[in-house]
């Protein structure tokens, strides 16, 4: 008797979503080769030397991951963290999710929350009330609606808009609040705020994309034999009447498998496609219409006795936030940034060093300036998606027309910003066509 092979899969990208792809297949047995070439970076935060994120409980995948990498590792542990809010006159309010069940957790913790003036804070209690209760529903045209107009129809101050609602939609959507589908903004601030309490528990992780996620699952694939294979030149992917035949490499070989997942960004993927498939296909074309929001950030580090990490979401200030991280004991790292920022965009290496020293010494009064060392400036193109009225509809499924082809990366459709759990649950919704259960 014969031994049957294992089905084979052609992963394009070995970034964070093209390993992720290739972990969750390999542990259900198929035989993965990966295709990588420099220029095939994930972007959204997802490359290997970006820092790791700050997760709330609510992103399931990519905690149900952390905890698969790290069964039989030692790992520092990560720390608990609040939402912290600095207001323009300097004060600081906390978030707090409380331990309560069901609808007392949410109407607790927004009651407890300072950070919104009184009469904020019950215009959106009632409204939610409402919802709950099932005396209202939310309107049906959140898709085509501003995120900023949609909080002043309930009842949300300028003020509550400029000290809370803008910093916390910048920081989870990388959008501002007057340039965000309302349909987006509900939906983010509901399935963190207002579900389980564990839901809303801000988790901040300690070492980087590559640490926490790369390494282990390159370790991990070594096991069932996964191969990736660096590529110098841009492969060529070839197309028959029944989907891709095969891929061509720049030495002559040609690779052939069951399944193809490409794992790149949207900017990269039509450069593979032909030109019948980019005309035919919505799918495929509207995936130019699609919009990055590029980011700036600043770093300093400094000696700490205590590693105490923050994230403080800036009102009023040139930086959207500072998060301040650990990793080692005794070294704090302190990374300024701002998405989609023209003034700090056009602003030299020199100016923002400047410029990131100030700030600090006005956000952080009490720290020993003179110790900070500067670290670095780092500049992305894709740092967030654009995520306007209208921008759902070209975010591709993962399943496309192509018959033995999906697609992976935070950009594609899976409910959330581009992020990490976005990446994530791509990837994983890809193996799970592959494996023929439901996506």
């Amino acid at each position: 008797m014969t031994t049957q092979s294992p089905p084979t899969v052609l992963i394009l990208g070995a970034g964070l979503t093209g390993l992720t792809a290739a972990y969750f297949l390999c542990k259900q047995g198929y035989r993965v080769t990966l295709l990588d070439h420099p220029s095939w970076q994930d972007g959204y935060g997802s490359d290997a030397t970006d820092a790791a994120p700050m997760l709330f409980g609510c992103h399931r995948k990519t905690q149900d991951l952390l905890r698969a990498l790290e069964q039989n590792e030692t790992i520092r542990p990560d720390a608990t963290i609040p939402l912290e809010f600095r207001l323009p006159d300097g004060h600081i309010e906390t978030y707090r999710s409380t331990h309560l069940p069901g609808a007392l957790q949410w109407m607790t913790s927004l009651f407890g929350f300072h950070g919104l003036a009184w009469h904020d804070r019950w215009n959106l209690f009632s409204h939610l009330e409402q919802i709950w209760e099932q005396a209202a529903s939310l309107p049906a045209d959140l898709n085509s609606r501003l995120a900023d107009e949609w909080l002043a129809s309930i009842g949300q101050s300028q003020e509550a808009c400029e000290r809370i609602w803008s910093p916390l939609t910048q920081w989870l959507t990388g959008n501002a609040l007057g340039r965000l589908s309302a349909a987006v903004f509900v939906r983010q601030l509901s399935t963190i705020f207002l579900g389980h309490t564990t839901d809303a528990r801000l988790t901040c992780l300690h070492g980087s994309i590559g640490d926490r996620f790369i390494a282990p699952m390159k370790r991990a694939m070594e096991k069932h034999s996964a191969t990736i294979l660096p590529q110098t030149e841009i492969p060529d992917v070839r197309f028959g009447p029944d989907g891709i035949s095969g891929i061509r490499l720049s030495d002559g070989s040609q690779l052939r498998a069951q399944w193809y997942v490409a794992a790149l960004s949207h900017l990269k993927l039509p450069a593979l496609l032909p030109e019948r498939l980019l005309t035919h296909y919505a799918y495929f074309a509207q995936l130019s219409e699609l919009q990055t929001l590029p980011d700036i950030a600043i770093q300093f580090s400094g000696r700490a006795t205590v590693a105490h990490p923050r994230l403080l979401l800036l009102a009023g200030r040139p930086f959207h936030q500072l998060a301040i991280t650990s990793n080692r004991p005794d070294t704090l790292q302190y990374r300024l940034s701002a998405i989609s920022h023209p003034p700090l965009m056009e602003s030299s290496d020199e100016e923002l060093t400047t410029l990131g020293r100030t700030e600090l010494r006005t956000l952080l009064p009490d720290i020993n300036h003179d110790t900070l060392s500067f670290e670095g400036i780092s500049r992305h193109d894709q740092a967030a998606l654009s995520l306007n009225p209208g921008a759902a509809l070209l975010r591709p499924i993962q399943k496309s027309p192509v018959n033995n082809l999906v697609i992976a990366g935070a950009w594609t459709d899976t409910g959330w910003p581009a992020n990490i759990e976005s990446a994530i649950l791509s990837a994983a919704r890809c193996a799970e066509i592959i494996a023929g259960r439901p996506a």
